[in-house]
């Protein structure tokens, strides 16, 4: 929510001056503010400027100049009007613009439409063209300083001033990455040895995304190495540290990556494995920003083949390991007697079972 102040401008007491911002005005609303302002339309109001003669006598000849003022880019842009549409305001008249458009009049007298003359600095023009090119928005202080003059034998005067002001703030919500959770939810127990990872996430095409996965067995300390890679450059020459955990540190130019064939053989079945993604964003002021996605972690299943499928039909049969098969059996961990081994022991603990089947040791009753 934008809150507005107005700044306490000493008014002549014969003209009274308000302006104004529309209710549902939002800082999302600047870029189009600006192009009302030079298109000089009213399809949509984003401030309404109002002046009303308090005197009893004609106030003659009377302009409008709007001038509007970024704190970071200085003024932006100043709208003066022309001679075209000047008006004479009897006691009691008053005038109304919506953005630079007359929307209602009363009791006065006018030469014509009104027609602005537009200056628009250097500053400002960056600043509207970031805008226009999806920039973000970042923290700024904006100003809207109107005054009426007075034309008299060629010598303006100023009759009276206001000013309206409001923040805006870099939205916190555009440095999060939300992820796909359906795509979350497929890579648990995904069964590396048939398929490679996908990942996926919410964001713009054509943008460059920073990709890392780590090895969460392997890397000594996990948060601390996320942030050592996403603090340093990106190198093509540097994108596996084995030894580290880091698997890979890769570019996607979309929201989303599938491992290629050449690196499937990277993921090991049993292991959990941690991603997260990252991308610089520019601001309207040319400042990068780093967005990131949460941290998540997927743990791969140990394929039933092999020597622990044999394992499995020993002790459960035939019938029963082609359910588990069929169920998508995660063999992360295993529970006996109530105790819980981990994925590096499930091999031993089978082994050891299956042993002790064939020796009459053990009865499995299903």
């Amino acid at each position: 929510m934008l809150v507005f102040s107005v700044a306490a401008v000493a008014q002549s007491s014969d003209m009274e001056l308000d302006i104004k911002m529309d209710s549902d005005f939002s800082q999302e609303d600047l870029s189009e503010m600006f192009s009302a302002v030079i298109e000089q339309n009213d399809l949509t109001q984003f401030f309404q400027i109002t002046a009303e003669n308090r005197s009893s006598g004609i106030l003659r000849n009377n302009f409008v100049i709007l001038e509007v003022h970024s704190e970071a880019f200085g003024t932006v842009l100043t709208a003066e009007q022309s001679s075209s549409g000047v008006f004479s305001l009897n006691p009691g008249g008053q005038i109304t613009f919506s953005n630079l458009s007359i929307t209602e009049i009363s009791n006065l007298e006018i030469r014509g439409e009104p027609e602005f003359d537009l200056m628009i600095t250097s500053d400002g023009r960056k600043l509207i063209q970031n805008l226009r090119r999806g920039y973000l928005i970042a923290d700024d202080l904006f100003t809207l300083n109107v005054r009426i003059e007075q034309d008299i034998m060629d010598n303006r005067d100023t009759l009276t001033q206001e000013s309206i002001s409001f923040e805006t703030a870099l939205s916190e919500s555009e440095l999060v990455i939300e992820t796909d959770r359906e795509i979350v939810a497929e890579l648990m127990g995904l069964n590396v040895s048939n398929e490679a990872p996908e990942f996926s996430w919410t964001g713009e095409q054509n943008r460059p995304y920073r990709l890392v996965i780590v090895d969460t067995d392997r890397a000594q300390n996990v948060d601390a190495l996320f942030s050592e890679r996403f603090a340093g450059e990106h190198s093509e020459n540097d994108i596996r540290d084995e030894q580290a955990g880091v698997v890979l540190d890769v570019i996607a130019s979309e929201p989303n990556y599938q491992i290629p064939d050449r690196f499937a053989g990277l993921f090991e079945g049993g292991k959990t494995y941690a991603w997260q993604v990252q991308s610089s964003k520019q601001t309207v002021q040319d400042n990068f920003v780093q967005a990131y996605s949460d941290r998540l972690e997927f743990t791969t299943s140990f394929p039933i083949e092999g020597e622990i499928r044999e394992l499995l039909v020993n002790i459960f049969g035939e019938e029963r390991t082609n359910e588990f098969i069929e169920n998508g059996l995660m063999l992360d961990q295993i529970q006996v007697d109530g105790e819980t081994y981990s994925k590096e022991e499930v091999l031993r603990i089978l082994r050891e079972m299956a042993g002790k089947i064939e020796n009459n040791q053990l009865k499995v009753v299903s």
